[in-house]
């Protein structure tokens, strides 16, 4: 076999893995509990106030999208966050393998607005952080507000298994940061390990990577120092409200004998489970998740399957309408900077002429 066809199969090996486990949850796993028929019926049923809720709800949470990237990138801008998350998170929603493709465009983004390495990496940092602190912290207060005794054996451990994750990031983030100095330790011997492997593959070494990471790390301080209360309600913020679209879709489908705590711990546990599955945006991974805990707390499964399948419509289809058009308005942008420096250009060049 050719080493083109080599590198083909393993680019659509993740793909076709991730698209095999739609497939067989959605297709073998979710039918052995529910039947579908039933689960249309209780979705077509929704009067017009639930839809009114569960709108308000969509729209607070696409709203509340950029709020955390304005406070780990000062001077962003409430517009150029949305276009920056939404145009990320249609990427990483839509497209197989995305969050790497998501994280490659905000990249882009940033850059193309000006901000400079040390600016971007510090808004990844703090962001990112934030993201997964709240992730890990909401299912381990919803665990301790329910008491260990109420909840099934396996969001207990998934709790558990988020409180060490969580003990782990911190004391990475300490020793990271605990002084310039270490930074410069750490930022340099990761550059020397890198250049070892990069001179195997013949790739150009990687040099001054202590002196990057003093400056990120004084980057990162400085946001944290300034921003934090806005960072954390902002992240918190963002992430209820898509727990309020979840509770409306509770509501509206009829999930009765699950209390508010249970939910949060339901809706927690399966963003933890499908935050490191291989599956675009964790497709079928969380709603698997969700529905197995909502169930396991009571919840009629016709009722339960039809609020995890509105809830991922919901979630899915506001990211790629509202995702496109933030895409749309960035490249219409993209391509009017690109007229106005050729304009600048070529007017240099004429008066270079002249001269």
């Amino acid at each position: 076999m050719s080493r083109d066809w080599v590198a083909l199969a393993r680019r659509c090996a993740g793909p076709a893995i991730g698209l095999a486990v739609v497939v067989g949850i959605f297709a073998a796993i979710i039918p052995r509990f529910a039947d579908y028929q039933a689960v249309w019926q209780a979705m077509i049923h929704l009067t017009g106030r639930d839809w009114a809720v569960i709108a308000i709800c969509t729209v607070m949470n696409v709203a509340s999208g950029g709020l955390p990237w304005m406070a780990g990138v000062p001077g962003l801008g409430y517009r150029r966050s949305m276009l920056l998350t939404q145009t990320s998170g249609l990427m990483t929603t839509a497209l197989p393998m995305g969050e790497a493709v998501g994280f490659a465009t905000q990249v882009a983004m940033l850059r193309r607005w000006r901000f400079p390495p040390a600016v971007v990496t510090a808004g990844f940092v703090v962001v990112t952080a934030w993201n997964q602190g709240a992730n890990i912290a909401i299912p381990v207060f919803a665990v301790a507000a329910l008491g260990t005794g109420d909840t099934g054996p396996a969001v207990l451990t998934i709790s558990l298994i988020a409180i060490a994750v969580l003990v782990a990031l911190m004391v990475t983030a300490v020793v990271a940061f605990r002084s310039d100095a270490q930074a410069r330790r750490i930022g340099a011997f990761a550059g020397r390990v890198a250049t070892r492997v990069l001179t195997v593959l013949q790739r150009p070494p990687r040099s001054e990577w202590g002196e990057k990471l003093a400056r990120m790390r004084a980057e990162t301080i400085g946001v944290v120092s300034g921003h934090w209360p806005f960072l954390t309600a902002a992240t918190f913020a963002n992430q209820l409200t898509l727990f309020g679209v979840m509770l409306a879709c509770m509501h509206a489908t009829g999930v009765t004998g699950v209390s508010f705590f249970e939910a949060l711990a339901a809706w927690s546990f399966a963003r933890l489970v499908g935050s490191v599955a291989i599956t675009p945006g964790g497709l079928g991974i969380q709603e698997l998740g969700l529905t197995g805990a909502l169930i396991a707390f009571g919840g009629g499964t016709d009722a339960v399957v039809a609020t995890a399948l509105l809830f991922r419509v919901l979630t899915f289809v506001p990211t790629v309408v509202v995702g496109s058009a933030c895409a749309l308005i960035w490249r219409r942008e993209e391509r009017a900077a690109r007229s106005v420096l050729d304009g600048v250009d070529q007017a240099d060049v004429g008066e270079a002429v002249q001269g």
